[in-house]
């Protein structure tokens, strides 16, 4: 975009004022005919067409025509605004590239490498899937809220999970956000666009009775104090498999929760970036004593026979799963669930929510809230507020 000065600016609101300009649109409107002398005359009424011409900083000219005015009036007011913002700032906004042209660049400068493995390979899963077929040939500046729509409802015909349509939607407005950011977009188009309502999740916990019956079965397993560990903290997976023994406390019987090893290594940071502390229960100790003086490796606390780290993409499918049906268990879980099953039953034996939140690391309270409801006090002191005699 450009400064605009009345020079650089005009409409053309008829196309008689400019007959070598719309020349060629002569004849290709609308005919009468009239008699004349018992002949017949054919007359020609040309259709108005409407031009804003643009001189770019550079030289360079742009010259748009519209069909309607409306348009042309619409374009120019942009191109006013532009003005305004390039005079108070001296920065010009560049809204001619596509959007998948600003994507790839997005995703280089913004994603690769700055991400975790993982988030890169959604996000550009997500480009490529769901939202370039749709708007990646688009102009940024033609960009708006029925493309949100159009990508919505594309998912939704293809039966995915409103969760699903949500994160990918949230990359269409982050792209669209740094669109901003570097001057390529005077605001987001679809900022604002509201999620969909996604169905309550389903919390899958073990009853203490599922708990012993599969902690018996595997008392003899080599995983057996990887499953205590993790049913008596809270720990997630990769919190479980990245902990070192540097991180292990046991004069002041707690753990240092601050890396994570997952399926694309391991990070020195968790899932929120912040470090926490988890105090160490007779249990937890006594698990964790017993696998020093027995130690393989001195840095990973869970190693397999060798002496290895275990590897994240093997322990819930080849191990974890596989214990649950050799025990007999009748509900199935994910290895995740077994961090809802410590949350639930911290909850139903009188903890309290803002306790938890720091226990499981979560930076905002209402991904915690989850588990208000099995607290027995919780609704009873709530109610308490008010009371009328």
């Amino acid at each position: 975009m450009i400064p605009l000065t009345s020079s650089h600016l005009r409409v053309v609101s008829d196309i008689e004022s400019d007959t070598a300009l719309f020349h060629s649109n002569r004849g290709t409107s609308n005919r009468q005919q009239a008699p004349t002398n018992g002949a017949c005359m054919t007359k020609t009424r040309t259709k108005a067409k409407y031009r804003v011409d643009v001189r770019l900083p550079d030289g360079r000219r742009i010259s748009k025509v519209f069909d309607r005015k409306y348009d042309a009036d619409k374009f120019k007011t942009e191109m006013k605004i532009e003005r305004i913002r390039f005079e108070s700032t001296g920065v010009t906004i560049n809204n001619l590239i596509n959007f998948k042209e600003l994507s790839e660049d997005w995703f280089q400068n913004e994603v690769k490498n700055r991400k975790a493995a993982q988030t890169q390979r959604n996000y550009a899963a997500d480009l490529k899937n769901y939202i370039n077929p749709i708007v990646g040939a688009i102009k940024l500046r033609d960009i708006n809220i029925r493309h949100a729509r159009a990508i919505e409802n594309s998912m939704l015909e293809k039966g995915k999970h409103p969760r699903t349509i949500n994160k990918v939607m949230m990359v269409f407005k982050t792209v669209l956000n740094d669109a901003v950011r570097s001057n390529h977009l005077l605001k987001n188009p679809i900022k604002g666009y509201p999620e969909l309502k996604e169905p309550p999740r389903d919390l899958t916990y073990w009853s203490k009775e599922e708990i012993k019956i599969f902690l018996d079965f595997v008392r003899n397993d080599p995983f057996y104090d990887l499953y205590v560990v993790t049913l008596n903290s809270g720990m997630r997976l990769g919190e479980v498999l990245g902990l070192m023994w540097d991180k292990v406390d046991f004069v002041n019987s707690q753990i240092i929760v601050s890396r994570t090893l997952g399926r694309s290594g391991l990070k020195n940071t968790t899932k929120t970036n912040k470090s926490r502390f988890i105090p160490m229960n007779t249990n937890v100790k006594t698990s964790l004593q017993k696998r020093f003086k027995e130690r393989l490796n001195d840095q990973f606390v869970f190693t397999e026979e060798g002496g290895n780290h275990l590897d994240y993409n093997h322990v819930t499918e080849r191990h974890f799963m596989v214990a649950q049906k050799d025990a007999g268990l009748s509900k199935i879980i994910r290895f995740h669930d077994l961090r809802h099953t410590f949350a639930s039953h911290f909850m139903m034996n009188g903890g309290n929510l803002y306790t938890l939140q720091k226990l499981l690391g979560h930076s905002d309270i209402q991904t915690t809230m989850i588990y208000a409801h099995l607290d027995a006090d919780f609704l009873r002191q709530s109610i308490e507020l008010i009371r009328f005699e």
